[in-house]
């Protein structure tokens, strides 16, 4: 009776895996497609020149949502603790007032810190103008605000919420970025539709915590972050971070504007790869999590993830091999150039760059930070060879390839072991 019932929690804890995975799979797609479309008409709606603003103020922002994502997985984690705790909305809804606090002391710092630095980088990309970047520097309170509502959601397992906050994100970036451009705010305008999206599906997760943000907290337990474990988070998604937005801000301060535009279509299409395989980190954080505290072998949660990952990326990647300039010239129109074989290479790499981000949920998910220091250092050899070899674009991607490979290697032979 006793292994009877232990099959039929399996089983259910399987089904349970299975759906949020789909939830946060269709949630990812749909978010990454919005995203995918709206970058599409940025391209479109501004020259080249404009557009590769816009791509590199991104892509320096993309690296401050990586990093400022060690808040989503520290609260994911300590949220998904309590959840087994006795008077356990009183003590995640107390927990999460502190975070709360937290973030908005700090994520104010951080936006006075790059308004004031806005002038000298906007020189160090070879900017026109800060404009973009003090746009981009609104973005940094939300930075740290979002985490606290997603790591929250995510702690609570509640996929199918978080995949709809990030849906309406992406929904809501649609509809703003073109109209800002529309009204004359060129690349500006576009990077400024990033904080008022973001704004407005902080508003939704705010609403579907209420019920723990306005519980009563007396009696409840108190939570201490363990600074170690957020360290390790730190360097794992900073390192991440790099990986895979470094490339955009080389070809941008090493190579002339008009081979920096050209770019500028290879790194929208790359990052495609990454869409799917992001949603399904976040479901691996916490079922590899539980499965390792009740003495359960996590691996067939990893091998399913990389599957899931890689495999559609390598399909994908096979057409941009195949016609890379009927592609980028359909999509983006003739104003720019056949990418030729760095399309290709780009989306090798960003697939074998997801493939990254799985071992690191993993990695992080079982507390095991051999797999981040070592990705620190590949990412320290890929910033490296980008700054003493880039002759041309394709060198660039090549860079990129061998530097996936490798992470890809590390990660399974310093994650594996059960």
């Amino acid at each position: 009776m006793r292994r009877r019932v232990q099959a039929l929690a399996q089983g259910a804890a399987r089904s349970a895996g299975a759906r949020h995975g789909l939830v946060m799979g269709t949630a990812t797609l749909l978010a990454g497609g919005f995203d995918y479309l709206v970058n599409v008409l940025i391209g479109r709606l501004l020259l080249p020149a404009e557009f590769s603003v816009f791509v590199a103020v991104t892509a320096l922002l993309q690296v401050m949502v990586h990093l400022t994502n060690v808040i989503r997985n520290v609260v994911a984690f300590y949220t998904a603790e309590l959840t087994v705790q006795p008077q356990a909305v009183a003590s995640i809804g107390l927990f999460l007032r502190r975070r709360w606090r937290w973030a908005w002391q700090w994520g104010l710092a951080a936006t006075a810190g790059m308004a004031l630095l806005s002038p000298a980088l906007a020189s160090l990309l070879r900017l026109d103008s800060a404009w973009p970047l003090w746009a981009g520097s609104a973005l940094l309170l939300l930075l740290f605000l979002r985490p606290v509502t997603d790591g929250a959601l995510q702690g609570l397992q509640q996929f199918l919420g978080l995949g709809t906050v990030q849906v309406l994100q992406a929904l809501l970036r649609l509809l703003l970025a073109p109209a800002l451009i529309w009204l004359g705010w060129q690349a500006t305008g576009a990077i400024f539709s990033l904080p008022l999206a973001s704004a407005g599906a902080l508003l939704l997760a705010l609403w579907l915590l209420g019920p723990y943000l306005g519980a009563a907290g007396d009696g409840a337990a108190v939570r201490e972050i363990s600074w170690r474990y957020s360290a390790h988070t730190v360097v794992g998604l900073l390192a991440f971070a790099l990986l895979v937005n470094v490339d955009a801000l080389v070809v941008k301060r090493v190579f002339s504007p008009e081979v920096a535009g050209q770019y500028g279509p290879v790194v929208t299409l790359g990052k495609i790869n990454l869409f799917i395989p992001l949603g399904i980190g976040l479901v691996l954080f916490p079922k590899a999590t539980q499965r390792q505290a009740g003495g359960r072998d996590a691996r067939p949660v990893l091998l399913l993830a990389l599957a899931a990952t890689l495999l559609p990326g390598l399909a994908l990647t096979a057409v941009y091999f195949l016609i890379p300039a009927g592609l980028v010239q359909a999509i983006f129109s003739e104003a720019y150039a056949d990418p030729g074989l760095v399309l290709g290479l780009v989306g090798l790499a960003t697939t074998l760059y997801a493939g990254i981000n799985i071992w690191l949920n993993y990695a992080l998910s079982l507390g095991r930070p051999a797999f981040v220091y070592a990705l620190g250092a590949a990412v320290v050899g890929q910033v490296v060879g980008m700054a003493l070899f880039h002759d041309n674009l394709l060198t660039i991607a090549t860079i990129m390839v061998v530097v996936g490979l490798a992470g890809n290697v590390v990660g399974a032979l310093t994650t594996i072991k059960r």
